[in-house]
């Protein structure tokens, strides 16, 4: 039975009509039953910002990029942060950019990247400034990575290899090409390129430029915190937690421990990389996922303190989570390379939370 099926299958007893079928029920099934679980797409938890968000999908359907940069700068001059503690202006490139960015990141899907690049191209051609330079070069790095393909490097073919610099080498010209230190996409833009050079202290005083433009952008700092990981840039676990405890402190105003959590919640994304090879204090992740519900009580962020309590391996937090409060699913927050494959994993977290609920109950 598909996860749907699951979900389908008590939409009746949900809303009041019809009954559960008498036939078994799965261990999902019964997890969804028992704490009445429902599923939510994490571009639709938060009804008030809807229509702004049907708004940017009919913006990117028109190829209106000029639209598109009237709301990404509005929206970053209001200051607004999200119920989900994301900036505004985030969400508003999240929406515009969602089927571009949705495409796999595998080799079979550079020809389709390389077809959607036409509209970046040619909104820089005809409105050429920082920002569409940086919406530009952005494109053609991601696009450039998925030339390479995710395989290690012996294994790239040459042409891939060739590929992947080719466009690397257009969007550092298409970059360099309108340079503009003061506007905030052209300064993201240019600190993303630095961590394919490789120096971990230009790629650290980079990230230092951006990040004074808006402290409160948790997108920044997590992809960051990815980046100095020692399998990457980084040098330790050291470098990691500094910056952790560097960033709660710089934004404990609007989000206590905050994002001491979102960024520990980083190495979540990374395999095989378990809580003793950082230097992750769980304590503080619990209290920051605490202080971000007060504050921003979106349905992502409930996944994502579960997420981090998974992979921390406290599965009496974790249980205490589900007995209590964790009611909505949002698939994208979870592992995985499909949606199937997050879905899975959501459920096998849950699935083991509820097995220590049931070890809880008296004999």
């Amino acid at each position: 039975m598909g996860f749907k099926d699951i979900f389908a299958r008590f939409r009746n007893r949900i809303s009041g009509a019809g009954a559960v079928p008498a036939t078994p029920l799965s261990p999902e099934e019964q997890l969804v039953r028992d704490y009445d679980l429902y599923l939510v797409d994490l571009h639709d938890e938060l009804p008030s910002l809807i229509p702004q968000r049907d708004g940017m999908r009919a913006t990117w359907r028109k190829g209106d990029f000029e639209a598109y940069q009237r709301a990404f700068e509005a929206a970053r001059a209001s200051g607004i942060i999200a119920e989900n503690g994301k900036p505004l202006y985030l969400l508003v490139k999240d929406w515009f950019l969602e089927p571009f960015m949705a495409l796999p990141d595998d080799e079979a899907a550079a020809p389709e990247h390389e077809d959607m690049l036409k509209p970046f191209r040619d909104f820089f051609h005809r409105s050429p400034s920082a920002f569409s330079a940086a919406t530009y070069a952005d494109a053609l790095r991601v696009t450039a990575f998925v030339r390479r393909g995710t395989g290690w490097g012996r294994d790239v073919r040459a042409d891939q290899w060739q590929g992947y610099e080719a466009l690397l080498k257009e969007a550092d010209d298409v970059l360099d090409g309108h340079a503009d230190p003061e506007n905030f996409s052209w300064r993201i833009s240019d600190y993303r390129r630095s961590a394919n050079e490789g120096d971990f202290e230009t790629f650290k005083a980079r990230f230092e430029q951006a990040w004074l433009l808006d402290r409160y952008n948790i997108d920044l700092c997590r992809s960051h915190a990815r980046m100095i990981m020692p399998r990457w840039l980084g040098r330790d676990a050291q470098d990691l937690e500094d910056f952790a405890r560097r960033a709660a402190e710089r934004t404990k105003d609007r989000f206590g421990l905050g994002f001491y959590a979102l960024i520990q919640q980083a190495n979540t994304d990374v395999g095989d990389h378990e809580l003793a090879d950082t230097l992750c204090d769980p304590d503080l992740v619990k209290q920051g996922f605490e202080d971000l519900l007060d504050r921003f009580p979106a349905p992502s962020v409930m996944n994502l303190y579960a997420d981090t309590l998974e992979w921390m391996g406290d599965t009496e937090a974790l249980a205490d989570l589900l007995e209590t409060r964790f009611r909505v699913m949002v698939p994208q927050i979870w592992y995985g390379e499909t949606r199937s494959d997050q879905m899975s994993y959501l459920f096998a977290t849950l699935l083991e939370a509820a097995e220590v609920l049931k070890g809880r109950k008296p004999r």
